[in-house]
């Protein structure tokens, strides 16, 4: 394995938002700048991990989970990768299945809505073992998005190679 995965630091955050830095505005939440919306999803998050590379220790993923606050039991999943996973996907998905294990030990359910254009990422969920619900517009926006989700159960049953290719963890 070529990463590690923490706790995150306020390092890892900061760099990350650095990058984020002249990104455009999500469309799901037009009027807030992606580094500061990022800052104020680790404010409320109960767990964030940071995957580092192991030669050079760059931040390479941050993941976090914030409790709903209509069901607290319900952990609201976000996640953002770099550039550095392009092409090792299957990389990526084995850190994502050691993190997802981890805040389904708080959370018994992840769940998030996904815009529906985003294939790559639903398709990674699709692997991890969320369910994917129908698309539908949310209000207020014209984007439409998939609710996904993942329960502990569902998780704790699940083979250790996502979608029958090769194995998750090498």
């Amino acid at each position: 394995m070529r990463y590690q995965v923490l706790p995150a630091t306020s390092a890892d955050v900061a760099y990350v938002a650095s990058l984020l830095e002249d990104q455009p505005a999500a469309a799901d939440w037009p009027e807030k700048e992606p580094s500061r919306r990022l800052v104020e999803a680790c404010a409320f998050s109960a767990q964030i991990w940071a995957a580092r590379r192991l030669s050079d220790g760059a931040t390479s993923a941050l993941w976090g989970v914030t409790p709903r606050l209509d069901t607290p039991e319900v952990g609201y999943l976000w996640m953002m990768s770099l550039a550095a996973f392009d092409g090792e996907s299957q990389e990526f998905a084995m850190l994502c299945r050691l993190v997802f294990a981890e805040m389904l030990e708080q959370f018994p359910r992840l769940e998030q809505h996904i815009d529906a254009s985003e294939d790559r990422t639903l398709a990674l969920l699709r692997g991890l073992g969320f369910q994917i619900g129908k698309p539908e517009r949310q209000l207020g926006t014209t984007t439409i998005f998939h609710h996904v989700w993942l329960e502990t159960t569902s998780f704790d049953h699940l083979p250790m190679q996502p979608g029958g290719g090769a194995p998750l963890i090498h």
